[in-house]
C-alpha cells in the first residue's frame, strides 16, 4: 500500500539507479525516509510495488479502478489489508480503501475482526535537557509536604492563563491510528496559539478563583496588577488571617508555572512579601518544573472542560464567550474541585514511574 505523489514515486525510482549503481530497496527505504523526516515512513514493500509499478505500466501514475468497490471477502484480501495496516498504523479507512479498490465498510469489519481498534493520539508537551529531573525533584518535595501536611494541596492556590477563541478550539478528535493493541502513541507539542480573550483562573481547595478576563496580551505590569487588585483581594476574602482580617491567612499557597510576566523581578518581590516562603514557581520556594501542564489542575482538568463546554453553543460574540466561561465556571461542583486535587497528588507516582517522562497515555 502506499498513498504517495507522483514526485514521491519518481524520486523512488531515482533513488534505486541502474548498473552498477543500484542501491538495495532497504537502502532506498532508509534514504527516502532520511530525506523526508517529516512525511510518513515509507517501507522497503513499497519501494518493491513502486518498481513493479513502473515496469508492469511504464509509469508512476495509480492504476486505473474500474466497477465498483470489490469487499474484502477473501483471506488473501483480509491478509494484504492487515498488512498495509502494520506497515502504515496512521493511514484512515478510506485511504486503505482507496489502495485496495474495497469499500471502507470491508476494511473497517476486517480490522474489527482481528481486534483492531482506532486509537487517537495523545498531545503532549515537548519535554528536554534537565527537565526530567526537575520534575522528579518537584513530585519529591510535594509528597515530602504532603506528607506532613495532608492538607497540603488543598491549601495552593493553582493558577494559570489561558486563551479562549471565539471560532472554538482546534479538533484533534479525527486523529486515529489503527493497531490491535494500544501503542500509547504521542506527540511532543508547544502549546501557544491566534477574535480572541485571554483568562486567570486559580483553583484552591473547593473553590475557583475568577474567571478574571485580560484586555490585552499578559505582561509583568499587568500581571502584577491583576494580582494586587483583583487576586489577592478575593483570597483574602475567603482566607482571611484571624488575627488581621485584611491580610492573607498564613496557610495558603500560590503556584504560577514559568511564564515571562510571572518572572519578572517586581512580581517575585510581590509574592515573596505576600506569601513568604510560600509560593511555588520559577525561583520561588518550591521550584515548579518547566513545561508541565501535566501537573496543574488547570490544564489537566480545568481548561479543557470549559472548552468543551462553551463551545456547544457557538458564541457570536466575545461578550457572549465571557458570559459562557463564566457561567460554566459557576457550575463546577465543589467536589469535582476536591477531585481535581486529588488527581494532582496521584500524578505524582506516574511522574515517578516514568523518571520524569510524559506519562498522561499512563492514565486511561
Amino acid at each position: 500500500m502506499d498513498y504517495m505523489t507522483e514526485s514521491e514515486r519518481i524520486e523512488i525510482l531515482m533513488m534505486i539507479g541502474y548498473g552498477d549503481r543500484k542501491r538495495t530497496h532497504q537502502e532506498v527505504c532508509n534514504l527516502f525516509n532520511d530525506t523526508h523526516p517529516d512525511k510518513n515512513p515509507i517501507s522497503k514493500s513499497t519501494v518493491t510495488r513502486t518498481l513493479q509499478r513502473y515496469r508492469e505500466t511504464g509509469g508512476v501514475k495509480d492504476r486505473i479502478k474500474t466497477g465498483r468497490p470489490r469487499t474484502a471477502t477473501s483471506e488473501d484480501n483480509a491478509l494484504s489489508i492487515l498488512l498495509d495496516v502494520i506497515e502504515q498504523p496512521k493511514a484512515s479507512l478510506r485511504q486503505i480503501a482507496a489502495a485496495h479498490n474495497i469499500s471502507r465498510r470491508s476494511v473497517e469489519t476486517v480490522l474489527k475482526r482481528d481486534s483492531y481498534h482506532p486509537y487517537k493520539v495523545h498531545l503532549v508537551q515537548q519535554l528536554s535537557g534537565d527537565d526530567f529531573e526537575k520534575r522528579l525533584q518537584f513530585c519529591e518535595q510535594m509528597m515530602e509536604a504532603i506528607a506532613n501536611n495532608e492538607d497540603f494541596a488543598n491549601h495552593i492556590v493553582f493558577s494559570d492563563e489561558a486563551t479562549f477563541y471565539l471560532n472554538g478550539c482546534v479538533n484533534r478528535h479525527n486523529s486515529r491510528y489503527w493497531s490491535d493493541s494500544n501503542p500509547h502513541w504521542m506527540d511532543a507539542v508547544h502549546t501557544q496559539y491566534p477574535q480572541k480573550v485571554n483568562v486567570w483562573c486559580g483553583i484552591v481547595g473547593g473553590h475557583i478563583i475568577g474567571p478574571f478576563f485580560l484586555e490585552r496580551t499578559l505582561t509583568s505590569v499587568a500581571y502584577l496588577q491583576l494580582l494586587r487588585e483583583r487576586i489577592i483581594p478575593r483570597l483574602i476574602e475567603l482566607f482571611p488571617n484571624p488575627n488581621n482580617p485584611n491580610h492573607l491567612a498564613e496557610h495558603i499557597w500560590f503556584q504560577q508555572d514559568g511564564a515571562p510576566p510571572h518572572f519578572a523581578a517586581t512580581v517575585r518581590n510581590y509574592l515573596n512579601q505576600t506569601f513568604p516562603g510560600r509560593w511555588i514557581g520559577r525561583r520561588g520556594s518550591i521550584e515548579w518544573p518547566p513545561r508541565s501542564p501535566d501537573l496543574t489542575p488547570l490544564d489537566f482538568f480545568l481548561w479543557g472542560h470549559l472548552k468543551s463546554r462553551v463551545y456547544v453553543n457557538r458564541p457570536e460574540s466575545v461578550d457572549v464567550l465571557c458570559h459562557q466561561i463564566q457561567a460554566e465556571v459557576d457550575a463546577i461542583p465543589e467536589n469535582w474541585l476536591y477531585n481535581t486535587i486529588q488527581e494532582f497528588k496521584n500524578r505524582f507516582h506516574y511522574c515517578q514511574e516514568v523518571d520524569g517522562h510524559q506519562f498522561e497515555h499512563l492514565l486511561h
